[in-house]
């Protein structure tokens, strides 16, 4: 082959590539849209099962557990494992 046909070739298969990166682009946009709405709903969802937790552990006097281990002191694990990750995020991006 020349090389005015392998450049060609080559030329060719970027444009291809470019394509379908492009066409790629869209799904993986609304992919990473549902995943921050998701994060920004966690944690929502999270006070409230430690508040439901809390109720229920008050009306019962016992401690909820779950996998024998209190799922307040999950919770609590999980919330904190979110902070230090946001605050990891905010230092990459700065």
């Amino acid at each position: 082959m020349d090389p005015a046909s392998i450049l060609e070739q080559i030329e060719l298969q970027i444009a291809n590539v470019k394509e379908e990166s492009f066409s790629r682009k869209e799904i993986l946009e609304k992919r990473a849209e549902k995943g921050r709405n998701l994060v920004n709903k966690m944690p929502g969802m999270v006070e409230a099962l430690a508040s439901k937790t809390m109720t229920w552990k008050s009306e019962r006097g016992a401690e909820f557990l779950y996998d024998g281990i209190h799922l307040l002191s999950m919770l609590e694990e999980y919330t904190i494992l979110c902070q230090e990750k946001e605050e990891e995020r905010r230092r990459q991006r700065d």
